[in-house]
């Protein structure tokens, strides 16, 4: 697999309009299930839920893989979160930023059945791909960190890598 890192991927108007009504469908869907909207931050609603989808639809045009299209409510505190795709037999969560040095964080009450994560740094319809990281190696009590909103795991772009199968 050649090196991904640092690509842009800019979604077309078809997919800009998919990423729209899927973030709004999705929110709908979770509130009316009673799931606890858990953002941290002063965003609305509607960025955060098409921030996250959208950077998720742009990984998986990036890795050529089928975008997760459904609206079923997904739960990280129960652990039936299983990533939004899956990448060589590997399930990929995805975390998408706005700040171009952001850092890959995780909830520290989150669930995990994936087995690497990938960060997406950008602003609705433009990404750009930093890399990823194992689960074992990010969710560790020595990566928790305090950035003004509570305890998460953290990791810096620079400890970032490509995809190794192994």
């Amino acid at each position: 697999m050649s090196n991904k890192i640092g690509t842009v991927i800019e979604l077309n108007t078809v997919e800009k309009a998919i990423c729209k009504q899927l973030a709004k469908m999705r929110y709908e869907n979770a509130r009316n299930s009673g799931v606890k909207n858990s953002k941290i931050g002063s965003q609305s609603d509607e960025f955060t839920d098409l921030e996250g989808i959208s950077g998720e639809f742009a990984f998986c045009k990036l890795f050529n893989i089928y975008p997760d299209l459904s609206i079923a409510v997904r739960s990280a505190f129960q652990g039936n979160d299983d990533g939004d795709g899956t990448l060589h037999e590997k399930k990929v969560d995805v975390k998408t930023t706005k700040y171009e040095t952001g850092k890959l964080l995780a909830a520290p009450w989150k669930k995990t059945n994936v087995d690497i994560f990938a960060l997406m740094t950008g602003v609705f319809p433009k990404y750009t791909f930093r890399g990823f990281m194992k689960s074992e190696e990010l969710l560790q009590s020595s990566r928790l960190s305090d950035l003004g909103h509570g305890q998460g795991y953290m990791a810096y772009q620079q400890e970032l890598r490509e995809f190794h199968e192994s």
